[in-house]
């Protein structure tokens, strides 16, 4: 494929995927077989930079980061330009979208007609600027065929992401022209981005290194250079077409086309080539009073963060700061237990830095909230009432002490406290129909949902 096809072709995608939308068929006089399960198993920490996911993995163990070195049109990567004084572009270091991997191949048809097929795990935004809290990452496939006048028929397309039943995929082409069979499927959405696990895209394919020339180190391919790949499934690694009986699709008179080669880009995870990211998981305290009229207090932080990354917990007692514990799989642990003068007030925020194997460091300031558990929720029949009890980790006696709120759906019901410190009740009456949760939110950040019981 010419690389100027490659770059026109995915430009402007993102204006036409919407978030809310996590299957997009575009369809003209055709049917297509069901998906197959995607090959993509995993995904990183959203990269301090960008906000997308600093990788994506597949079945093959082949972790791909997003390509952006190079101009964008002629080097190892294509993806959109920064865009001049968007703040988020010029952040992220590309325009409307980029690439984690992609791969097309085009076949050239009789009469001036052609063929296309992109395969792609994609970066882009949901308005299509750039713009903060509008990533989106999805896997797609799609499929454009010209078909001559005269070609009405049953068409089948066999290419490396078949569905899991390995049958080529049909079209009932009932109108030919240009683009008579045109199909894209986008599968994905915004954040956490486990959507985009779930789209048809994967394992993804990469040069046949039998074959040379091999692929530039640290990438899956060259772009500009078009050529055999493997990892398809159903062992397939190439695009063919099947016309029906007498359509001349080659200008030979056959009606079979096929080709093996593949525009692919992709690079190859590097944990050390950023700085890493961090993804709070739960930043709480346990604070309560003695009876002396003290008041002591803990702070627990759990963060995410790449196992190879040092990540240190920087709280308001300097003898309690230090380095987290890595659990071994992909959460950064820290206990911090602090004293009088430490504890009332409680921090808002601690600060939690990563730094990789190169020196490259974040840092990530984190809310510290109050853990919130309901330990009752029941509706009794008889009375029409609505009992509620929750349980907050602040247990202080005086002071600033928390505001715990009952919501059902709309509606919201101040709690009051009762027995112990940081314990919660209410009880509603006038109940006829029980609702099936209830959340408890505490002004101190907590919160808690719960099923009701009878």
């Amino acid at each position: 494929m010419k690389p100027s096809e490659n770059k026109i072709l995915a430009i402007n995608i993102s204006k036409k995927f919407s978030i809310a939308v996590a299957f997009m068929v575009l369809l003209i006089g055709l049917s297509i077989s069901p998906p197959a399960k995607s090959a993509l198993v995993g995904k990183g920490i959203a990269d301090p930079n960008h906000h997308f996911p600093s990788w994506f993995s597949d079945a093959n163990g082949l972790a791909l980061q997003m390509c952006l070195d190079g101009d964008g049109a002629t080097g190892p990567c294509f993806y959109d330009p920064v865009i001049a004084g968007n703040a988020v572009s010029e952040a992220s270091g590309f325009g409307e979208e980029a690439f984690w991997w992609s791969a097309e191949a085009d076949i050239d048809l009789a009469g001036g007609g052609g063929a296309l097929l992109v395969l792609a795990l994609e970066a882009a935004y949901a308005s299509g600027d750039p713009a903060p809290n509008e990533q989106i990452a999805f896997g797609r496939v799609r499929i454009r065929i010209d078909v001559p006048a005269g070609g009405e028929g049953i068409y089948k397309v066999r290419h490396p992401y078949l569905g899991a039943s390995c049958d080529d995929e049909v079209f009932n082409v009932t109108t030919t022209g240009p683009r008579a069979i045109n199909v894209t499927r986008d599968v994905g959405g915004g954040a956490p981005f486990d959507a985009a696990l779930t789209s048809e895209v994967g394992p993804f394919l990469v040069w046949d290194p039998a074959i040379a020339p091999t692929a530039p180190a640290g990438y899956v391919g060259d772009p500009n250079i078009p050529h055999q790949v493997k990892n398809g499934r159903c062992g397939v690694n190439s695009f063919r077409i099947e016309g029906p009986v007498g359509v001349d699709l080659d200008g030979n008179g056959s009606n079979v086309v096929e080709t093996n080669l593949f525009s692919v880009q992709g690079k190859i995870f590097d944990p050390s080539s950023a700085p890493p990211g961090i993804e709070p998981v739960r930043t709480s305290y346990l604070r309560s009073t003695n009876a002396s009229g003290v008041t002591t207090s803990r702070i627990n932080s759990w963060v995410k963060a790449p196992p190879t990354s040092t990540v240190t917990f920087n709280g308001p007692q300097a003898s309690q700061n230090g380095l987290m514990t890595f659990d071994g799989e992909s959460t950064f642990f820290k206990r911090a237990t602090l004293n009088a003068a430490n504890s009332d007030p409680m921090p808002a925020q601690v600060e939690i830095v990563a730094t990789n194997a190169s020196g490259d460091s974040t840092t990530k300031l984190v809310n510290v909230i109050d853990q919130v558990n309901i330990t009752t929720a029941t509706w009794s029949r008889s009375a029409q009432t609505l009992k509620v009890v929750a349980v907050s980790s602040d247990k202080i006696v005086a002071g600033d002490i928390p505001v715990l709120t009952l919501k059902i759906g709309s509606a919201a019901h101040q709690m009051t406290q009762s027995g112990a410190a940081g314990r919660y009740e209410l009880v509603l009456a006038n109940i006829p129909v029980p609702p099936a949760v209830v959340t408890v939110t505490s002004s101190k950040g907590g919160t808690n949902t719960r099923g009701v019981a009878d």
